[in-house]
């Protein structure tokens, strides 16, 4: 069945979780609007903004960017974001609320700690990254996350690229994509900004 909804689509994850990765590839498989949370603090940081103030403004530019994707352009839209407190969560809500004939739907990137101290030690220095919250194991993990509803999706993104972006997708668009031949092959084809991690696998 197609769905006719809407969707607010809010990624959630720790760094080097791979969510800025599948993000990218669900905005050019489903044409939806990507708003870049993080980006955006990194350009408020270089205007001379402190942590704080950059990422709160940060937020009150994604969730006003969100509203007018889906009110006046009628499109929806992917919020990458590390989705780590409550307030992030509460303010979807209310988005999806307020708009009607939208939905909701949180995808929750895992990786283990090797994993992403593994892609962070890769990343450039233009792409460093404050790690605030660093849990040992998966358990750790999740309990960073306990404040997101119990149908978010869970992507565990040490599988193929490929096999997460699948399973995204089904969630999203309600289908049952079985394989990458039903898949549009450009989504792969990563032209993402540098500070994206560009292989989630590596």
């Amino acid at each position: 069945m197609n769905n006719t909804k809407l969707t607010l689509a809010l990624m959630a994850g720790l760094p080097a979780a791979g969510k800025t990765t599948i993000a990218c590839a669900l905005g050019r498989l489903l044409d939806w609007h990507i708003i870049d949370k993080d980006g955006h603090k990194l350009d408020l940081l270089k205007q001379g903004l402190d942590d704080w103030d950059a990422s709160k403004a940060a937020y009150d530019w994604s969730f006003d960017t969100a509203r007018d994707v889906l009110t006046k352009r009628q499109s929806s839209v992917i919020l990458d974001s590390p989705a780590l407190h409550s307030f992030i969560i509460e303010h979807a809500r209310e988005i999806v609320n307020r708009i009607e004939n939208v939905q909701l739907k949180i995808l929750l990137c895992v990786a283990d700690r090797d994993l992403r101290n593994h892609r962070l030690r890769s990343r450039s220095a233009q792409q460093l990254t404050i790690i605030r919250v660093d849990p040992v194991n998966i358990a750790d993990y999740f309990r960073c996350f306990n404040h997101l509803p119990p149908d978010s999706l869970k992507i565990y993104t040490n599988n193929p690229l490929e096999e997460c972006i699948i399973q995204a997708k089904n969630y999203l668009i309600g289908k049952d994509f079985k394989n990458l031949t039903e898949l549009d092959s450009s989504a792969f084809e990563f032209s993402a900004p540098s500070r994206v991690d560009h292989y989630i696998t590596t």
